[in-house]
């Protein structure tokens, strides 16, 4: 044999070229499926051992496979069609028989970004046909499929390739086939083919099956007599299977979801999506319980660039066997969820929204929302439906809302039916005077019996900001009206009160710098005083109602608020000034900031008349709690919040938060946290709340994590709720076991642990996915996203 360098290069004459054009222009249709039922030499199909490969590379799917798929034309150009490049062609030896054209030893062609091999091949010029034996190499990037043999038709496009098996690089699939064949129509059809996700030599999970048809053009394939496979063992037969070959979208099953808990025992549901257009679908996903029935749940979502995104739905139960236990006779046992959700922006100056829920009863969500904590622990659905108009100057808004309760005993809500609102938005240029304007029309009804009514509210006036390197002055005044028309209300003597006060505020700091080091590094320190003065006049309110107004949470950011209450049913009075410090640490570098500090309190020059509720005494401390507030972030993984309410005049901690949250390059998530607090809202004494929670995710090593959760009440010295799980994940599929415990109360609210009904809920759940190929159990990683700060599903 002629060494490489000796080999002649043969250039094809008219007709040789044009047969071997057929063999390259076919290679596109033919190399886009096959796998290995033998895998064989895994260097063969493009797969690279991890210790050859550079750090850069060896991301976690590649630790997870012990490698990757490395893709020798993938920086290879695309941009021109192979059809319109020229062809060469390289072999030890070629001869001419009649009509034929025999290459042999070394067969090579080449086409633009297509490529090919075999040990020979044999043209045939009358037939426009090719025949490869030997070591058949089809390539180009992205794609490589190999075979022991293949005949190739140009007039017809119909092509076979036997023994075949194939890789899609960025994909990480790999398959095999006893024969691909590409018909007239471009179909590729597969005869006792498999495929997986898995690396090369490993086959976990494999789909097999008697035939499969490729649509390459509709990224769509569809398996005839399909098998789901566990390393040889069938676990799963289906006549027929449809799946995608890309990202496109496609109607067909989902992976069904299993549960277990102690509401509703084992909990089965098996989605299927209908792609109805290119901007609507729908999924519908009937699920059995088995303490309860058959739940229908529905989800069709609509995009339109004019009217926005939409999202309806629902469920429905017809006669759930176990609420109609619970439920007096006389109420029915249906159950139902409806919701309507859009989000739009029309010219960037229309913004819609669109949040309605409504449940057929206040169970609902705890009984069949089992995916979320939070959802089963809502009081109530919001009703809203807003709309905004977003000028250069101007935001106008109108919305409607109102709640649905979700608590036998709790309906506080006002219903807003409607709210329209106009500010002026400034542009806030230093220097210049700016006016201040706020007017809102509100109408509140109420389906119990008390006052309702409509109010108007409206204040005005002038601001001037001046801002320099060192520092800001921004003085403001303004004047506030509020106005009512009332219905009659049994405690209100006056059906049309009204209230005004004048307001000025100064709000000024000063911002000092100096550079430091610090065990090698450079930083910038700053200290930041700041003083808020805030006066507004008293008026009377005692007549006035309250509809969507209360106490501001005090903390370090209401030392600088003009106003102590939220809403504008209260115009309050003040006669303070309010000092703060701010402490910053910046990586001189980076411009990052690595621990910040604040600490404030209120000084008070006169008695707080106005209160909540009308004829609750003055507030007549001479000062506020101090608050304080740090945050410490000094890299990448760790993350400290920290805030304090201290009342220096009793002595008393009255709230405090902690968490603390750390991370690793291998995943690790851990999280500690804890936070106290005394609720001083002056209305009604509630009991001090003291818990403590811990959570974290922590892999064992490249496949076995373990995951767990826990918020722990300090009073009661037990678990409101927590959960642990175990999880295995390696290169071709995962698998996770969960179980939770919590107790059925309302959510931020501690249970009484002395009520005879409270029971501790259970629930185990398992979720397993097939990489590539998805999987059921998507509740594991609801519950994993709720409890676990920090933690986001993976992609693979």
């Amino acid at each position: 044999m002629t060494p490489d360098c000796a080999r002649p290069l043969i250039r094809l004459a008219r007709a040789p070229a044009q047969a071997a054009a057929i063999v390259i222009g076919l290679m596109l249709p033919l190399s886009l499926w096959a796998q290995n039922n033998n895998p064989g030499e895994a260097r063969t199909l493009d797969w690279e051992p991890i210790d050859n490969l550079p750090a850069a590379l060896q991301d976690r799917q590649c630790v997870q496979c012990e490698g990757r798929y490395i893709d020798p034309l993938a920086d290879v150009k695309t941009t021109e069609p192979p059809k319109e490049a020229h062809i060469n062609a390289d072999a030890n030896s070629t001869e001419m028989r009649d009509e034929e054209v025999i290459l042999i030893g070394g067969v090579e062609a080449v086409q633009g970004y297509r490529h090919l091999s075999a040990d020979k091949a044999v043209i045939d010029r009358e037939q426009a046909s090719a025949t490869l034996t030997g070591n058949v190499t089809l390539r180009e990037p992205g794609v490589l499929l190999q075979g022991e043999s293949a005949k190739i038709y140009s007039k017809t496009e119909e092509a076979t390739v036997y023994a075949g098996q194939f890789v899609f690089h960025e994909d990480h699939m790999r398959g095999t086939a006893d024969m691909l064949q590409r018909d007239t129509d471009g179909l590729i059809h597969i005869h006792n083919g498999s495929f997986t996700y898995c690396a090369p030599e490993e086959n976990d999970w494999s789909i097999r099956a008697k035939t499969m048809e490729l649509d390459l053009e509709e990224g769509l394939g569809t398996a005839h007599g399909a098998r789901v496979h566990i390393g040889e063992v069938p676990v799963f037969y289906t006549p027929w299977l449809r799946f995608p070959l890309d990202d496109r979208r496609r109607t067909g099953l989902l992976w069904p979801d299993f549960g277990n808990d102690s509401s509703g025992g084992l909990d089965i549901a098996a989605p299927i999506y209908f792609n109805l257009a290119p901007n609507y679908d729908a999924i519908y996903a009937p699920r059995y319980i088995e303490e309860r029935g058959l739940n229908h749940e529905l989800q069709l979502r609509y995009l339109n660039p004019l009217i926005g995104h939409w999202t309806v739905g629902g469920a429905y139960m017809s006669k759930d066997d176990k609420y109609k236990d619970e439920v007096p006779e006389q109420r029915s046992d249906d159950r139902w969820l409806g919701v309507v959700k859009q989000n739009g922006l029309f010219q960037q100056r229309w913004r819609s929204r669109v949040d309605y829920s409504k449940a057929s009863d206040v169970d609902y969500m705890r009984d069949l929302e089992t995916s979320s904590l939070d959802a089963q622990r809502r009081t109530s659905l919001l009703q809203l439906a807003s709309l905004d108009y977003l000028g250069d100057n101007w935001l106008l808004n109108m919305n409607a809302q109102q709640f649905q309760s979700l608590a036998d005993d709790i309906n506080d809500d006002y219903k807003k039916l409607p709210q329209f609102t106009g500010q002026y938005r400034g542009r806030g240029t230093p220097f210049e005077l700016e006016p201040v304007f706020l007017g809102q029309f509100s109408n509140f009804d109420s389906d119990e019996d008390r006052v309702t009514g409509q109010r108007v509210y409206a204040d005005a006036g002038l601001t001037y900001p001046m801002l320099w390197t060192y520092g800001f002055l921004s003085p403001t005044v303004k004047y506030r009206q509020l106005e009512y028309d009332l219905s009659d209300g049994r405690f209100f003597t006056d059906n049309s009160p009204t209230a005004g006060s004048a307001l000025i505020n100064i709000d000024g700091g000063l911002v000092f710098e100096r550079p430091l080091s610090f065990a090698g590094n450079k930083l910038l320190q700053t200290l930041e005083p700041r003083l808020y003065y805030l006066y507004s006049e008293y008026d009377k309110q005692t007549d006035q109602p309250d509809f969507d107004s209360a106490e501001l949470t005090f903390n370090y950011n209401q030392l600088f608020r003009e106003t102590r209450f939220s809403g504008h049913d209260r115009l309050d009075d003040a006669n303070q000034v309010s000092v703060g410090l701010t402490s910053n640490f910046i990586d001189a570098e980076s411009g990052h900031r690595l621990f910040s500090a604040s600490v404030g309190q209120i000084f008070y020059f006169r008695d707080r008349k106005v209160r909540l509720l009308p004829f609750e005494p003055p507030l007549d401390e001479s000062g506020s709690e101090i608050a304080g507030q740090m945050t410490f972030s000094p890299n990448k993984h760790l993350n400290m919040r920290s805030s304090l309410v201290w009342d220096p005049y009793s002595g008393d901690m009255n709230s405090g938060h902690i968490q603390t949250a750390y991370t690793t390059d291998n995943g690790s998530i851990f999280n500690i946290g804890y936070s106290y607090r005394r609720p001083l809202t002056t209305i009604i004494t509630q009991p001090v709340t003291e818990e403590a929670n811990i959570s974290g995710y922590f892999p064992l090593d490249n496949n076995w994590s373990v995951f767990a959760s826990m918020n722990y009440s300090v009073e009661a010295n037990t678990s409101v709720e927590d959960m642990v799980g175990v999880e295995y994940d390696n290169c071709c599929w995962t698998v996770r076991l969960l179980h939770l415990r919590y107790y059925d109360n309302v959510s931020d609210r501690i249970p009484d642990f002395n009520h005879p009904n409270l029971e501790r809920e259970h629930s185990t759940q398992i979720q397993i996915v097939l990489k590539g190929m998805g999987g059921f159990g998507d509740r594991i990683t609801n519950i994993m996203e709720d409890m676990i700060r920090g933690y986001d599903e993976r992609e693979y």
